[in-house]
């Protein structure tokens, strides 16, 4: 007899980074004045990042400063004439933070100056973390899949189960003349919550995961 289940584990853990993601946006009348503020923002959010960048047990693990982009466009009163020019200037940074009580005070500051938006808070693990957690995942889904397998063959009667086909959703090999296994989500799906708080006060958020198997077993004596 084949016993064919499913078998999963799911995780969550503390995060150990977070990215943040500002949002420099400032309009006005004039052109070059416009530009000229947006810049003098960006210039001291980079000089920021810059010094939390700094030292052994710096906070900041990475950043990045886009460049400036600026826009224009002629709005329209409301009886449908053209009104006088408008001009934005727009940037984009990112900061990869590991210490979260710094993350939270800088952002509550950036918050409070004109123009700059933070948008949102990529919470996430260490490569190394997330590759021991991953692995750690899908050793208990192959145990729950074969417990899983072995519950259903003794209640049919066998003693055992070997095992002969293990594979991520979607690839395990149907039997003949039995259709194409479902397909289903990865392996491993995992989700870095994202806080989109525009302010500062910034809390962590788990980061959460799951490992899933398709595995195919035969029942013994």
């Amino acid at each position: 007899m084949q016993i064919t289940v499913v078998g999963s584990h799911a995780w969550s853990l503390a995060p150990e980074r977070g990215t943040v993601h500002l949002h420099v946006d400032l309009e006005g009348e004039d052109r070059a004045a416009t530009s000229r503020a947006a810049a003098e923002v960006v210039d001291a959010l980079g000089r920021d990042l810059h010094r939390l960048r700094q030292g052994h047990d710096a906070p900041l693990t990475w950043y990045a400063v886009g460049p400036l982009v600026t826009r224009s466009w002629r709005p329209w009163g409301p009886e449908g004439q053209p009104l006088a020019p408008r001009y934005g200037a727009s940037a984009t940074l990112k900061a990869k933070f590991r210490d979260f009580t710094a993350l939270s005070e800088v952002t509550g500051r950036w918050a409070e100056r004109e123009g700059v938006q933070l948008t949102q808070v990529e919470w996430a693990l260490t490569d190394a973390t997330r590759t021991a957690t991953e692995a750690a995942a899908l050793t208990r889904a192959v145990e729950e899949a074969r417990a899983r397998a072995l519950a259903i063959a003794q209640a049919a009667g066998w003693s055992d189960v070997e095992l002969e086909e293990v594979a991520d959703p979607g690839l395990l090999v149907a039997p003949p003349g039995v259709g194409p296994a479902p397909m289903a989500a990865g392996a491993l799906r995992s989700m870095a919550f994202k806080d989109e708080s525009a302010g500062g006060g910034v809390a962590p958020e788990d980061v959460r995961g799951e490992a899933v198997v398709h595995a195919r077993f035969r029942a013994t004596r």
